[in-house]
Order: C-alpha cells, then sequence, then structure tokens
C-alpha cells in the first residue's frame, strides 16, 4: 500500500493525548496521536482551501528510528530499557502458527524476556539481532490561572496544570492526496495552547513509501479494531480455537465535526499500538483509517519497517 512518508520538525514542546485527573491534564504519549496529526494536517489544508478532505488519513507520527515494540521484541529484563528482536521473527512466528503449532508453543520466550507491548522503542546498532532502547519524551508542567474578564480577578479552584513534551524530529505516514501536495514544506500547529509554547511544525515530504497489506501474522502501528459498530472490518484467524490477538487492549478517543454533527467524542475499546494479529481476510480493514486505526503491516519485523521510514 503506497503512503506518503512525513517528515516533522517540532524542535520544541507540545501536549499529546491527554488523560485529566482533577485540574491537571497529562500527556500520556510519547508519540504524536494519529486523529491529533490528521486534525492539524487538515486543519492547515482548510485554512488555504477552504475545505477538507474526509477521506485523508495520517499514521501517529513516531521520533525518527522509533515504533511501539510488539510481543516479540522483548525487554532484555524487567527493569531494563533495552530491547532486543530476532530478525524476521514475525515472518517465521507466522509460519509457525499457519503451520499448525500449538499458540504457547509459539509465545515461549527465554525467562529473562519480558515483552512490553506499545512502549515506544528507538533503533539502536546491532549485529546480529535488532536492537532497540525505550523512548521517553523530556516534559515540563506549566501551571495556568484563569481569569474573569470583567472582575480581572481569578475564579476560584481554577489553576490548570499542563504536561508538554519535547519533540525533535519524528516520522509519520499519510494519504497521497492534495492535502499533502498544499501542506508540504509547510507548518502545522501542533498542541493545545498556541500562546503557551512554540506550537508550530513543519511537515516535509521525505518520499513515497510502499508497505505490505496485513497479512498472516501482521503488525499494528497504531489502534486496530477487527470490527467497529457491528460492521466486521478484517477477520481474525484462530489457533488452538482461540483467535490469536497477540497485544493488549487501551482506548480510543477522538472528536469528530462535520457540516450536520459538532462536538461528537466517541471512546471504545480497541487493540493496542504494538499488538500483533493473525488476519484470515483483510476484508474492508482500511475503511477507519481516516479515524487513526487499523495501520496494519504484514512485515518481517519491526526493523525492517523503521528501514523503509526511514525520514
Amino acid at each position: 500500500m503506497e503512503f506518503s512518508l512525513l517528515k516533522i520538525t517540532v524542535n520544541g514542546y507540545i501536549t499529546t493525548q491527554a488523560r485529566r485527573i482533577g485540574s491537571y491534564y497529562f500527556s500520556v504519549t510519547d508519540y504524536i496521536p494519529a486523529t491529533q496529526l490528521r486534525g492539524a494536517l487538515l486543519a492547515e489544508y482548510y485554512y488555504q482551501k477552504g475545505k477538507i478532505d474526509q477521506g485523508f488519513y495520517a499514521s501517529p507520527a513516531f521520533p525518527l528510528d522509533s515504533a511501539p515494540s510488539h510481543y516479540f521484541s522483548p525487554a532484555e529484563g524487567r527493569k531494563s530499557s533495552d530491547f532486543v528482536e530476532v530478525r524476521g521473527v514475525l515472518t517465521e512466528k507466522g509460519k509457525e502458527l499457519e503451520s499448525g503449532s500449538h499458540l504457547k508453543d509459539v509465545l515461549r520466550l527465554d525467562d529473562e524476556m519480558k515483552p512490553t507491548i506499545g512502549v515506544i522503542i528507538k533503533r539502536k546498532e546491532g549485529k546480529d539481532v535488532n536492537r532497540y532502547s525505550r523512548f521517553t519524551a523530556e516534559s515540563f508542567i506549566s501551571m495556568h490561572v484563569a481569569i474573569d474578564k470583567v472582575l480581572a480577578s481569578s475564579y476560584h479552584k481554577m489553576l490548570f496544570a499542563y504536561e508538554f513534551k519535547k519533540f525533535d524530529t519524528l516520522w509519520a505516514l499519510a494519504r497521497p492526496s492534495e492535502v499533502i501536495d498544499v501542506v508540504k514544506s509547510g507548518k502545522i500547529r501542533l498542541g493545545r495552547g498556541k500562546n503557551r509554547t512554540n506550537s508550530m511544525a513543519r511537515v516535509d515530504v521525505v518520499g513515497e513509501v510502499d508497505l505490505p497489506e496485513p497479512q498472516g501474522l501482521s503488525y499494528c502501528l497504531s489502534q486496530c479494531v477487527p470490527s467497529l459498530l457491528g460492521k466486521r472490518l478484517f477477520d481474525v484467524g484462530k489457533v488452538d480455537g482461540k483467535s490469536v490477538i497477540i497485544g493488549s487492549t487501551s482506548t480510543y478517543v477522538g472528536w469528530f465535526t462535520s457540516d450536520k454533527v459538532s462536538g461528537q467524542k466517541p471512546s471504545f475499546r480497541t487493540l493496542t499500538e504494538g499488538t500483533l494479529v493473525l488476519v484470515r481476510e483483510k476484508g474492508e480493514y482500511d475503511k477507519v483509517l481516516p479515524a487513526g486505526l487499523n495501520f496494519m503491516f504484514g512485515i518481517e519485523d519491526l526493523g525492517s519497517l523503521l528501514q523503509k521510514v526511514k525520514a
């Protein structure tokens, strides 16, 4: 499947997906969610063209040379920040599943290896295997007080705190379209609070990249859903009578606004980034790409993906 490969230069602090605890808003991801990036790209497109491309989609944006970890790229110990992956492991494990191997045998790892799914890991040099280190964005907390515009005084209990995370350069995938042609080599606004931090980011198109569609044991770069609102999007294969989904779940949250309905905020459970799925039939998995879902690929291993999207 063809994508435009984007290089996004932030070189500053922005907010990512936020979680509210009291009056504190914490940025809970060390990457830019797909819905946030798509919204920023479409906003700039709308400012210039006065229209919206509803079919446009963009993947999450990750720091260069990084992506979410999966089950077969485990940490080298319970408290280790170093991760390791056998080259070609996803292809090999997919063949084992297809040949009728028991699931527990396919999932067996060395005792010291601790799989952590969905952690952002950054590629580093490795000779015989793919090696990674955990990426954690630097952050700071900014405090703000709400002011009554009439009385020019602060509201009671209206002190808010926001966590901002620092990013340098990130990569992302997007649909080749007029949106990219208009926005490329320009700037977009990311995160909240345009007067509080330097939230402007530069978008460059590095080139086009062709990635394999989901087939066999496939990797979720974004959150994934086999079905939504009663509609089957893709079929999950079974081994030992169980659907083969190797990962965990998370909550999808995104704002949607149309000409007739505004401010809709659906929330539902999804498979988290880094989950592996045995795809039996890909069906219409790509129907929800504009929602930032089902960026799934039938890759050999994570290292091969990062090599292809090297910006």
